[in-house]
C-alpha cells in the first residue's frame, strides 16, 4: 500500500493521457496529491481536468492556474518535421507552460527531456557512460528542441525564482510493438525507464525538497541496465534521492507479445 504524503500538493500534469502521464497521475492520487490533467480529451481516472491544446495560451493558462508543481509530459514525442510537427508543442507549448508557471506562481516545474539529447555522444557504440556534465548532443531536431527546454527550464529558475528539474527519460516502450523494437536494439534494456519507475520519479520530483527556489538539475531517469550503466544515475539520486526498482521487463503495465 502507498502512503500518503506528509504534504500534499496541487499538481498539474500536461500529457496526462500519455503512457508516462497516466501512472504518474495514479501514483500522485494514491499519494494524496490533488492532481489535475492538461490533454486534448478527458483523463482516465481523474475529476480535474482541462481539455485543451498546447498551442492554446488561454487553456494552459486555465491549467496552471492554482497549482503548486507543474509535470510537463505534453509534447509530440518524436524525431519529425521542425515546422511542420514540432514547432508548436515542443517549443511554442513548453514557453506557454512556462510563462503560465511564472504568472501563477508555481514553485517547481518539472520538464520532461529525452535520452536523445545525448544521442551524438554514441554511447550505445563506445559503452562509455554519459553523465550530465557531459552536455547536451542531439542528432535530430526533436533531441534539439529537448535541449532548449533543458536551457529554458533553467533561465526560468535563475531568472524568476522557480524551482526547475529537467528530466531525461529513457526508452519507455509505451506499447508491445515498441517493447519488441527494444529488445532489437543493442542498448535498449540499458536505457530502458519502466511505466513503474516513472511513477516513482515524478513523485519524487514533486515532493522532494531539492532543488530549492531559483535552481534546476538535469536529471537522467532510467530503471536499472541489465548489463552497462550508459546514462548516469547519480544527479538523480543525489537531488532527489530516486533508486530504480525495475530491471527489463519488470514494472511494465501490459504483457509482451510472445
Amino acid at each position: 500500500m502507498i502512503e500518503k504524503s506528509p504534504n500534499p500538493q496541487r499538481v498539474l500534469v500536461t500529457g496526462s493521457t500519455g503512457a508516462i502521464g497516466q501512472p504518474v497521475c495514479q501514483r500522485l492520487l494514491a499519494r494524496g496529491h490533488h492532481v489535475r490533467g492538461f490533454a486534448r480529451r478527458s483523463t482516465p481516472g481523474l475529476e480535474d481536468f482541462v481539455i485543451g491544446d498546447l498551442n492554446d495560451r488561454e487553456k494552459v493558462r486555465e491549467a496552471a492556474q492554482g497549482m503548486d508543481c507543474i509535470i510537463h509530459l505534453g509534447a509530440y514525442p518524436n524525431p519529425a518535421d521542425f515546422i511542420d510537427v514540432l514547432l508548436q508543442p515542443n517549443v511554442v507549448g513548453l514557453h506557454y507552460i512556462c510563462e503560465a508557471a511564472v504568472e501563477y506562481g508555481v514553485k517547481r516545474l518539472v520538464l520532461a527531456t529525452t535520452l536523445q539529447v545525448v544521442t551524438g555522444h554514441r554511447y550505445g557504440d563506445t559503452g562509455k557512460m554519459v553523465r550530465v556534465e557531459d552536455g547536451p548532443a542531439p542528432v535530430n531536431h526533436y533531441g534539439l528542441t529537448k535541449a532548449w527546454a533543458e536551457i529554458a527550464g533553467d533561465m526560468y529558475a535563475r531568472v524568476h525564482g522557480l524551482s526547475v528539474i529537467s528530466v531525461r527519460i529513457g526508452w519507455l516502450p509505451r506499447n508491445p510493438t515498441e517493447a519488441e523494437r527494444l529488445v532489437a536494439s543493442k542498448i535498449g534494456k540499458d536505457v530502458f525507464f519502466s511505466h513503474n519507475d516513472a511513477a516513482t520519479f515524478h513523485q519524487l520530483c514533486v515532493e522532494s525538497p531539492t532543488p530549492g527556489p531559483g535552481q534546476s538539475a538535469i536529471l537522467f531517469a532510467t530503471s536499472h541496465p541489465t548489463d552497462r550503466m550508459l546514462l548516469d544515475l547519480e544527479a538523480a539520486k543525489r537531488v532527489i534521492g530516486y533508486e530504480p526498482e525495475d530491471m527489463w521487463p519488470q514494472g511494465l503495465p501490459y504483457a509482451l507479445n510472445g
